[in-house]
């Protein structure tokens, strides 16, 4: 019998070989011939396992777990998965043989899988999976204390980051810290191995905290990993540049979360400017990241009105992500449809409304096509991009297509949410609010006003989470509700919603009236006219008065954006003080629409009149 080429002892050194050049072409960004080298040390080791399985498994449990890992690097996901699922096989297989050698890489496995699990978008048995992991690893340290603390660690961070994707608030908090508890033990005890692991778990758990509301909690831990990821690169410069810039990337996010602007851009420049030159020394490694920098620096020069420099910012990122994905469609098509959408997001800043719209249907375009290849993992994306083209097509009041995206991302959201209520929920009620307005004015009032309550209800339900997160979604959704009552002639209905919303806008602008001043100034205007409506005239003046009041606030620093509301509320203010008796306040306040309404003339031809 003639064996196949290496199957002999010698295949496992070749193997092994084959397993450290995957590793150093992986580190050097040559990641297809990297997974090359380790499906041909797999395939070698499988070899060996058919032939002998009770002495070569063990070696192929090990090949598999680093092919998965060069799959996931490669954007390989369900390829990454179904590898997962046979180290996790085979391991079990081996426990159940001889449980004390084979239990931690189990363990280990269980906790790889549950990744994979989440990046193939098979969420609840990702959860499953990962607290299978932490239970091993306790169970481990119990018969050896803290032998198993590192793994357990790991196994730690990956549950509460599965917790988190799938909303349950109390839950991912408890296991970061439990997480984070652990590497603090362990870098006290070898500080110069465990406290760049200590600045990484810091770093990847402080989003996942922000992501179910422990926002303040988020930014502390990103303020800590990015303060340690300094002082090792003090000790040792250019040792961690790349997890310094991940940190800081993550520090302007968990920023702007808590308003802090000023301190999140600066963050977002220098996470930026690092990754760019990481990626002049190794592109293929680092391109990627700099497209995703590029996109958290644009969100952060919008923030704070920017929106120029933001635009070139996406510019960029969509150069790089056009020039990687014609190198490497099948790697990098994901960086080129977040690059572009995040463009899309500033064009509409910018008020070029048709290239937002162009970069928008190029996103929808790459997803479908990347749905394609790999449904679970890409459908959520493919279902968020649908969303953003409908409000650029009602935007731009192509109301058909505008329909019609809206309704698909309805659909793909109600099939996601049967399956993971949790993650989806929310983004299931924004796109009914796009219906909402699509029905509205399309003149279908009844159906445009079913559409919106149910957003509402859902909301309402989320609020008790999470009233951080969801508080500007609710009142958004009643102020929709509040013109549906309206239209449909419900007047007593539509002013308790617009009561309502009123109430949730103010505690919002109190607690951060920049972010939420301008929407507050509609919903007091709209609030008048409905209290105008019904009769109630002292109310109906004093919120008059409260809205042209903060109209005129905004107007001051952002004329071309306000003035036309501002105009408007002064005369609903107008109408309403002459309606009250007040027929010298009313003259100042229409002399006062005449200046504003000249000065709007005056800008609209360019500064000569």
């Amino acid at each position: 019998m003639t064996l196949p080429p290496y199957v002999s002892p010698e295949g496992v050194g070749h193997a092994a070989r084959l397993l450290k050049l995957s590793e150093r072409l992986a580190a050097s960004g040559r990641r297809g011939e990297a997974l090359d080298a380790a499906r041909e040390a797999s395939e070698v080791l499988r070899n060996l396992a058919r032939v002998n399985p009770d002495l070569y498994l063990s070696d192929l449990a090990k090949g598999l777990s680093v092919l998965a890992v060069r799959l996931s690097e490669a954007r390989r996901p369900r390829e990454g998965l179904a590898v997962s699922r046979e180290t996790v096989r085979i391991r079990r297989r081996l426990t159940q043989q001889d449980y004390t050698p084979h239990a931690p890489g189990l363990a280990d496995s269980l906790r790889r899988l549950a990744v994979d699990l989440s990046a193939a978008g098979e969420l609840r048995d990702a959860l499953a999976t990962a607290q299978e992991s932490v239970d091993l690893y306790r169970s481990l340290n119990e018969d050896q204390p803290s032998a198993y603390n590192t793994g357990l660690a790991e196994a730690l961070t990956t549950l509460a980051c599965r917790l988190s994707e799938s909303g349950r608030q109390s839950s991912t908090f408890v296991t970061a810290q439990q997480a984070i508890s652990v590497r603090r033990r362990l870098a006290q005890s070898d500080p110069a191995e465990q406290i760049p692991e200590l600045a990484a778990a810091l770093s990847s758990l402080a989003p996942r905290l922000r992501a179910v509301g422990y926002v303040d909690e988020g930014l502390d831990q990103a303020l800590e990993a990015v303060s340690l990821y300094r002082r090792l690169d003090k000790d040792e410069p250019g040792s961690c540049t790349s997890e310094l810039a991940r940190a800081l990337d993550v520090l302007a996010s968990c920023g702007a979360a808590v308003g802090r602007r000023e301190e999140a851009l600066e963050a977002a420049e220098e996470a930026a400017a690092l990754y760019r030159g990481l990626a002049r020394r190794t592109p293929a490694i680092y391109s990627p990241e700099v497209i995703g920098s590029l996109g958290t620096l644009a969100r952060r020069l919008s923030d704070v009105g920017r929106h120029h420099e933001a635009l070139a910012a996406t510019q960029e990122a969509v150069s790089v992500g056009r020039a990687l994905a014609h190198s490497a469609p099948d790697t990098h098509l994901p960086d080129l449809a977040g690059a572009l959408e995040a463009h899309a997001a500033c064009l509409r800043d910018a008020d070029r409304l048709d290239g937002a719209l162009a970069a928008a249907r190029e996103v929808v375009s790459i997803r479908r096509t990347l749905v394609q290849s790999s449904p679970t993992t890409y459908t959520p994306d493919l279902a968020g991009s649908l969303y953003i083209l409908a409000v650029g097509l009602y935007t731009a009041r192509q109301l058909h297509e505008s329909f019609t995206a809206a309704r698909e991302s309805i659909d793909i959201y109600r099939r996601l949410v049967r399956a993971n209520p949790a993650s989806y929920t929310a983004d299931l009620a924004r796109s009914l609010n796009i219906l909402t307005l699509n029905l509205n004015r399309a003149g279908r009032t009844h159906e445009a006003l079913a559409a919106v309550q149910e957003a509402v209800t859902i909301y309402r339900s989320l609020v008790q989470i999470d009233p951080a997160a969801y508080k500007p979604d609710l009142a958004a959704s009643l102020h929709n509700v509040a013109k549906c009552l309206g239209d449909t002639g419900h007047r007593s209905a539509a002013l308790a919603a617009i009561r309502e919303t009123a109430t949730i806008r103010r505690e919002l602008a109190g607690r951060d009236p920049a972010t939420h001043a301008p929407a507050l100034a509609p919903c007091l205007h709209r609030l008048a006219k409905r209290l105008a409506e019904a009769g109630h005239r002292n109310e109906a003046l004093e919120t008059a008065r409260e809205a042209a009041s903060l109209y005129r606030s905004l107007a001051r620093k952002r004329p071309e954006t306000f003035n036309q509301g501002l105009a408007d509320t002064l005369g609903t203010y107008a109408s309403i003080l002459q309606w009250s008796g007040k027929e010298a306040e009313a003259a100042r306040i229409r002399q006062e629409i005449k200046d504003v309404t000249l000065q709007m003339e005056i800008e609209a031809s360019g500064g000569s009149f």
